[in-house]
């Protein structure tokens, strides 16, 4: 009773995006949840095209395909994420994570032979948050499939700064060169990845986790994030 109290008190129960009253602990309605637009594709990692049924057909070479669900650019989806990584609302990554899931199934994937694998923080930012977000999505998401949820084979042993403080894409690139490392890799030789992570921007994160990932025999990856930018 005395921790309701408290979230109540320091989270009242109403939609970040719509003011709307809300039952539990979320944080977006389910109104303004599915308000919110989803792409109706797959996506070149590298260039952003859009992929005819999960198909590549250009760069033919880079390590992962994006499957992103919706753009940052909305206010709902941008308010759930924010409240995610800067207020530390657990919440909200279970609504991240049904999106993902709403996606998924209206691009008809499937994914019975994948292992979900969550791009990981750094430890002592991950003990400062409480949480790795991306590891929230991924059970959600896990769960949903019923696939099998791989959270510590990707390691970030490199503490370097977030890349949302960082602009410039070179920059970006540089803070997450070889910042991750892979624990018990003969599990992920021969295996379908899907890598997931809150929103992309430039790509160098989930370029780095899924060519770590490569290099130790994964085979398809794809990359599941709620938002690009």
């Amino acid at each position: 009773m005395k921790l309701d109290f408290l979230w109540e008190l320091i989270f009242p129960s109403s939609c970040l995006n719509c003011k709307k009253p809300l039952q539990g602990k979320e944080v977006v309605c389910d109104s303004c949840l599915e308000e919110i637009p989803l792409h109706q594709t797959f996506f070149c990692g590298e260039c952003r095209a859009r992929l005819p049924d999960n198909k590549k057909i250009c760069h033919l070479n880079f390590p992962y395909l994006l499957a992103a669900a919706s753009d940052y650019e909305n206010a709902a989806l941008k308010n759930l994420i924010q409240a995610l990584k800067f207020q530390f609302i657990k919440s909200a990554a279970d609504s991240l994570g049904k999106l993902i899931i709403r996606y998924a199934e209206a691009i008809r994937f499937e994914g019975s032979d994948f292992l979900v694998i969550p791009v990981p923080l750094a430890r002592e930012r991950e003990r400062k948050r409480g949480f790795n977000q991306a590891e929230l999505i991924s059970k959600t998401f896990a769960d949903h499939f019923k696939l099998p949820l791989a959270a510590a084979s990707l390691i970030r042993p490199k503490n370097s700064p977030p890349q949302s403080e960082i602009k410039d894409f070179e920059k970006r690139r540089l803070n997450v060169k070889n910042c991750f490392s892979v624990q018990n890799g003969e599990e992920l030789k021969g295996k379908h990845i899907i890598l997931i992570d809150d929103v992309t921007t430039s790509g160098a994160t989930l370029y780095e986790a899924a060519s770590i990932l490569k290099a130790y025999g994964a085979k398809k990856i794809i990359a599941f994030t709620a938002a690009k930018t």
